[in-house]
């Protein structure tokens, strides 16, 4: 009985272990396949880009979300301030003064229209200025139909009552 205790515990061990999440130096944006890199060997710094839902839709909420890391040890950097522009060559949006104290920030954007969009990033640290640039591409989308899958079943149905109402009354009128 007390090794059965001592094999469950060491069990439990690795479980809770192999269950923690893994990361790499470049994984700090996790549960994303759209993943860009953007590196600055000059000044030590790898930004990592990606946004949800990974098909953006048009007039929704789509999530930019950022990772600024150190590019040697792929630790956070801390306490620099953001501006992020996005723009598809004709309208242009900007978010100011974001924080980026831990490293990690995160934007919400409504794309207006499809096409390529283009997301700039500028980080102001330690008396520079660090510029990043990323695409973003919003497939084009048909407006909702009346006659989707469930259009069709209920136009059917009506048309069918349409047509039994004209036959039952004009077999009445014979």
């Amino acid at each position: 009985m007390k090794y059965f205790n001592t094999i469950i515990i060491f069990v439990l061990i690795h479980v809770t272990a192999l269950s923690l999440p893994l990361h790499s130096v470049y994984s700090h944006i996790i549960d994303s396949n759209n993943v860009q890199l953007w590196k600055i060997p000059n000044d030590n710094l790898t930004i990592q880009f990606a946004y949800k839902p990974e098909k953006p839709i048009i007039d929704t909420f789509t999530t930019l979300q950022f990772s600024v890391t150190n590019l040697q040890n792929g630790k956070h950097i801390e306490d620099s301030l953001a501006q992020v522009t996005v723009t598809n060559g004709q309208r242009l949006f900007k978010f100011q003064n974001i924080s980026t104290q831990k490293g990690d920030f995160s934007v919400d954007y409504i794309f207006p229209d499809d096409g390529t969009h283009q997301v700039l990033l500028r980080l102001d640290r330690n008396e520079s200025i660090h510029l990043a640039s990323f695409q973003v591409f919003v497939p084009h989308q048909s407006p909702p139909s009346i006659l989707d899958n469930q259009g069709n079943l209920i136009i059917a149905l009506g048309i069918f009552a349409v047509v039994g109402t004209i036959t039952i009354l004009f077999l009445k009128k014979k």
